[in-house]
């Protein structure tokens, strides 16, 4: 039996007891063991050498954080915040390079923020608490479908799910505000916000919402972490008979 394709998955800063920890939620690891059929290794700190982090995993995986994107990153005055500069420099330079790469990418909630804002993209706060979660509901209702989001025709969710249309959660404070030029909306929401982007031909897609979380069981989560797996799958494949990955993007525009 062929062996699992290891991903790496991007992990965040937390202090612990005055400690720097780096931490990624377990639920992340489960839906990537159980549902993509991948090993998963935590990759976090300052950025590692890319030709090596690159030339040894078969994805990637950018998750969700309670930290924003740095406003700086992307031309915004500095603002306090919650934030995490060594996760930032991670993302704005790893995604560009996995894209030019042809390595399977995977970003959730900040990830798809991060892909935006790596290829060149802005972001903004959102108003009001329509896109937010309730915080006096219990953890697992947080994260139960909110809202509908439209899949562009098309588009890779369309073909993944095969649904013009799904519910999905909503636990987001911002949201992409000028499109990087390399990226393609896959979904919006009623008020325009944009819920989904892809980019390249190889399996480039980030989310908004937060599909890890049921992932064995919401058939829109399953389905998009069984898609990444499928796409890993395939690379490692590659990597086994010594062929070398698809680069799909000869040129991309990064913010870096």
């Amino acid at each position: 039996m062929s062996a699992r394709p290891l991903v790496a998955l991007a992990a965040s800063a937390e202090p612990v007891g005055g400690v720097p920890h780096l931490a990624v939620r377990e639920v992340y690891v489960q839906a990537l063991e159980r549902v993509s059929g991948c090993a998963v290794a935590v990759v976090g700190g300052p950025a590692p050498d890319l030709a090596e982090l690159l030339g040894r995993f078969d994805g990637v995986v950018f998750g969700g954080h309670e930290t924003d994107v740095e406003p700086t990153r992307y031309g915004d005055p500095p603002r306090s915040g919650p934030a995490d500069p060594a996760r930032d420099e991670l993302a704005l330079r790893v995604l560009p390079a996995a894209l030019l790469a042809g390595v399977p990418v995977l970003g959730i909630c900040r990830g798809l923020q991060e892909l935006n804002v790596a290829l060149g993209g802005t972001l903004r706060d959102l108003p009001g608490d329509e896109h937010r979660e309730d915080l006096s509901l219990p953890r697992d209702r947080q994260y139960l479908p909110a809202h509908e989001v439209h899949l562009s025709e098309g588009g890779v969710l369309r073909q993944l799910l095969g649904y013009a249309s799904v519910p999905v959660n909503s636990l987001h404070h911002q949201a992409i505000d000028r499109l990087a030029p390399d990226l393609r909306v896959e979904a919006v929401a009623a008020d325009g916000v944009v819920e989904a982007a892809s980019a390249g031909d190889a399996f480039c897609l980030a989310v908004q919402w937060h599909p890890e979380w049921y992932a064995g069981t919401d058939p829109v989560s399953t389905a998009i972490f069984h898609g990444f797996g499928v796409a890993a799958r395939l690379a490692a494949r590659r990597r086994a008979q010594g062929l070398p990955l698809p680069r799909p993007m000869s040129s991309i525009g990064m913010n870096n």
